[in-house]
């Protein structure tokens, strides 16, 4: 039997089709090289990261603006080896610069002239992870607007060092440039069109007067001139109140002030700019939480999870506000969630491991930061994570042996920076050493960490342990005017001014934590403690009685609450409280026996 003409010629043609378009090894020994390895660095000549660069014209490339923002110089590694590289043009509104590296032998992609249509194949030539430039395959999944323009949205895997890699088609010709900032999701990656490459200077000159101002306010930040900063925003965001870049350095501001409330206020203004990014949303979010609006937080979080739920950083947040308020297993899940989703996504192993660590499973945190320890073994942040495990789970000793061995680590360069010494101060406090702990915190401070209150604090915490009361009080102070937005280094100043004598001032200190988190039972706690060390019993109680109400299983807060009932000669009260501290804490419940209840039983008969 013979097939029709027609059908036997749409069978060869079909069987030819893929004879023109490359393999992926043809595709990457023809462009790879058109891809080079980007690295920026500080003015020291520290290396601050590796990301991609695509070249587009002689001597020239093309990269994301947000890599290069905080950098002091470039370097560009390709086949004629690593070029000093300086930025030509910016257009930050696309995240697309021009970079000029002299002496680069490299010749420019070809460019697609038509638009790619959806299904089609395309590659993405990055040097992901900094691992060195490679190929990833998958489709164009689509065309998305944003406020920039059109993107391309393809599915080929990109990871971080991405960002500014080639997006070409099976022919090995530029689509586009790959922008990793902009992704939503596991595999949901998007690039800007090749075609506004060529637009690039234009638009810059346009926007020239815009860039020097934005210049000038990094400057500003880099200086940490955190007044003049905020002075240059508050003016620009008043002349253009759409304008994002003026509130970001608002933010950036009011952070350097340690000033919440305006902070939160710059994240509410971009978000109203912006309702439909999930970035901003989360930062928004994150200030809700800072600022003591859990709730507020939660309820945004779900608004993001529904609006972006391939939205990796979405569920990280998420599972942040549901630990935050209590759902610990709904919490886990969305970690699992944002790791699938991006598995790159460190602060979701990060959030886990504490989780874990929060709700006693410190088994699993050890495992975690262990893991990272592995894998990142050139860095010192997975392995402090695994000294914060060993002391959350009662094991300083074990603490002790992993900083021990960070010298000796890929990581060693770190060895005697700021960060170390502090994790020696907390790790040498639990061992029992407060001396030794206060030295150590001592030598964290001065090598002028970036969080300077923590050292502190921990300097007032080994005070306290050793009833050093007057010089603890010094150095919860100073941990407080050091970052004026923790409300954490207050509290404990209110606790030791209590147990040094002071309660009057530790007084005014609860009123004001009190007004400002009155959902925190730990504050109404210490407020009840301190009117009852003040002699205060009756206005005492319902402080105590309110900390209960928020967070019923404080045993020892019942057993002060008892004692105030009785010390009123409100006894009947007093033995009720007894019989729920019976069924929280049975031990306690003995011992406030025999110490409060029996006395007052004696004395009735």
């Amino acid at each position: 039997m013979h097939l029709p003409r027609i059908v036997l010629m749409l069978a060869c043609l079909c069987l030819a089709v893929p004879a023109w378009a490359l393999a992926p090894t043809e595709v990457f020994s023809q462009a790879g090289a058109n891809v080079a390895v980007l690295e920026t660095f500080d003015a020291q000549g520290q290396r601050l990261g590796a990301y991609s660069a695509t070249v587009v014209a002689a001597e020239r490339l093309v990269a994301t603006c947000d890599v290069l923002e905080t950098a002091a110089a470039l370097r560009v590694a390709a086949g004629s080896g690593s070029l000093d590289a300086r930025v030509l043009a910016r257009d930050r509104e696309r995240n697309l610069c021009l970079i000029q590296a002299s002496g680069l032998g490299a010749l420019p992609l070809a460019r697609r002239s038509r638009a790619l249509p959806v299904g089609n194949r395309v590659f993405a030539l990055s040097n992901a992870l900094g691992l060195g430039v490679g190929i990833s395959e998958g489709v164009v999944s689509g065309i998305r607007s944003f406020p920039a323009g059109d993107y391309i949205q393809f599915s080929a895997p990109i990871s971080p060092g991405s960002e500014g890699g080639a997006l070409v088609d099976d022919d090995g010709r530029l689509v586009g440039v790959i922008d990793y900032r902009r992704r939503d999701g596991q595999n949901v990656n998007f690039a800007s069109t090749a075609a506004w490459v060529d637009q690039i200077e234009v638009r810059a000159a346009a926007s020239e007067a815009r860039l020097k101002r934005f210049d000038r306010a990094m400057a500003l930040s880099a200086q940490q001139d955190w007044n003049a900063l905020q002075r240059m925003a508050v003016a620009w965001a008043d002349e253009e109140p759409e304008a994002a870049d003026a509130w970001r350095f608002f933010l950036a501001a009011a952070r350097g002030r340690g000033e919440g409330e305006a902070e939160l206020r710059g994240w509410r203004a971009l978000y109203r700019i912006d309702p439909s990014s999930a970035e901003t949303g989360v930062g928004l979010g994150r200030a809700l939480m800072a600022g003591g609006r859990t709730r507020e937080a939660l309820d945004l979080a779900r608004q993001l999870q529904s609006a972006h739920p391939e939205e990796a950083t979405g569920w990280l947040f998420l599972g942040q506000a549901q630990q935050a308020s209590g759902l610990a297993a709904e919490s886990e899940q969305s970690y699992r969630r944002a790791v699938e989703l991006d598995p790159w996504l460190i602060d979701a192993y990060r959030s886990s491991a504490l989780l874990a660590q929060a709700r006693g499973d410190s088994k699993t945190a050890i495992a975690v930061w262990g893991r990272l320890s592995g894998l990142y073994a050139n860095q010192l942040w997975p392995r402090l994570g695994l000294v914060s495990a060993y002391l959350t789970a009662g094991k300083p000793a074990k603490a002790w042996a992993v900083l021990a061995q960070v010298a000796e680590s890929e990581a060693g360069r770190d060895a005697d920076g700021a960060l170390v010494w502090y994790w020696k101060g907390a790790t040498l406090a639990r061992l029992g050493c407060p001396e030794q702990a206060i030295k150590a915190y001592r030598e964290s401070l001065d090598r002028r960490p970036a969080s300077a209150d923590w050292a502190l604090a921990g300097i007032g915490f080994a005070l306290a342990e050793m009833r050093r009361f007057p010089e603890a009080i010094d150095a919860f102070r100073a941990a407080a005017q050091a970052a004026p937005a923790n409300d954490e280094w207050r509290y404990q100043l209110a606790v030791n001014l209590k147990d040094g004598g002071r309660a009057g001032e530790a007084l005014a200190i609860t009123t004001d934590l009190l007004a400002k988190k009155p959902d925190a039972a730990r504050n109404w706690r210490q407020h009840g403690f301190i009117l009852a060390v003040l002699g205060r019993a009756a206005e005492a109680i319902p402080a105590m009685e309110k900390s209960l109400q928020i967070e019923s299983r404080q045993a020892k807060l019942w057993g002060a609450l008892i004692e105030t009932y009785q010390v009123t000669g409100r006894h009947e009260d007093a033995r009720r409280a007894y019989e729920q501290l019976r069924a929280i804490d049975g031990e306690i419940a003995g011992e406030i026996y025999r110490s409060v209840i029996l006395p007052y039983e004696g004395k009735a008969q």
